[in-house]
């Protein structure tokens, strides 16, 4: 088997002679990798094109240890996994139709078939974790923060409007008025920033930093009527502006007690990058190749 390896902007070409064949193998793949929950002991990620229809694939166990390559214990979390051929797999497959008929698909497909399958049994993984948290009120996380300390990182020293050790940039409420950020005309844009920001009573303080946004002395968060815990959904009918909600508008003045504050959520995003190296395909040997990236978010809760 005579192998040939070329290296350039990512694309690998190799020219290999099989059964008198000569095969071009390109692995100019997207690097967007997807996964598969089909086993429950195993972690599935794979990358896949057509024309011509090939896949890589990476298969590992589930552990506590691989477990925190999903959940990390830190950003920037790094860690490597060991190409055994057994447990951890790292495949390139060919076939005859559509990869996405046959990966991840519980069925067999009739009309696809894996035409080849080259199997590394040897080779590290190596994988780097990052994260980056937004509570998703349209207002970017660095202008969200004051940047008192100078280090243009809102994680340190963060500001922290309402005072209720929640920073500005994991508040999706800055203001606790139980009215969501990204509900009171924050209009942030990149050109005006925050200039254009609603002010309803005019105080200097933006709605979405005012707990109190009509003036009336009464805060926004005790003008709920119906104690549902959203202001946004109470008016006052003897009101000269009655289809305006009762936190908007400075003639209703009635108090309701509603002591209680919404549970605080943000989105923290995963960016998961997988690297291959030292593996033999047969038809290919690779030093390093980047094998692509997973990404991901969830919702985490604060009181």
């Amino acid at each position: 088997m005579q192998k040939l390896l070329y290296l350039l902007c990512f694309c690998l070409l190799v020219s290999a002679c099989d059964d008198g064949d000569v095969i071009d193998v390109k692995l100019d793949f997207d690097k967007e990798l997807s996964i598969c929950n089909l086993s429950a002991g195993n972690y599935f990620l794979y990358d896949t094109k057509k024309n011509p229809s090939e896949s890589l694939s990476l298969i590992f166990p589930k552990n506590s240890r691989t477990d925190s390559i999903f959940n990390p214990p830190k950003n920037n979390y790094k860690t490597t996994l060991t190409i055994n051929g057994t447990t951890t797999l790292f495949n390139y497959r060919t076939y005859d139709g559509s990869p996405e008929n046959l990966i991840c698909n519980l069925l067999p497909d009739a009309t696809t078939h894996i035409l080849k399958d080259y199997a590394a049994n040897s080779g590290t993984v190596t994988i780097i974790t990052t994260y980056v948290d937004d509570d998703d009120d349209g207002i970017p996380a660095d202008v969200e923060d004051a940047n008192l300390d100078g280090d243009n990182n809102p994680a340190t020293n963060p500001t922290d409007s309402d005072g209720d050790g929640i920073p500005d940039y994991l508040d999706a409420d800055d203001d606790n008025d139980n009215v969501l950020t990204k509900d009171e005309k924050h209009n942030y844009n990149k050109i005006d920033g925050l200039s254009k920001a609603q002010d309803t009573d005019g105080d200097g303080i933006p709605d979405y930093l005012d707990n109190d946004d009509d003036g009336d002395g009464v805060l926004t968060r005790h003008e709920d009527a119906n104690l549902n815990g959203n202001p946004m959904d109470d008016r006052d009918s003897s009101s000269p502006t009655p289809g305006v909600p009762r936190y908007l508008d400075k003639e209703a003045k009635d108090t309701y007690d509603y002591q209680k504050l919404n549970k605080n959520r943000y989105k923290r995003t995963y960016t998961i990058k997988f690297y291959i190296n030292n593996v033999n395909l047969d038809v290919i040997s690779l030093t390093e190749i980047e094998f692509g990236t997973y990404t991901y978010s969830i919702m985490i809760e604060s009181d």
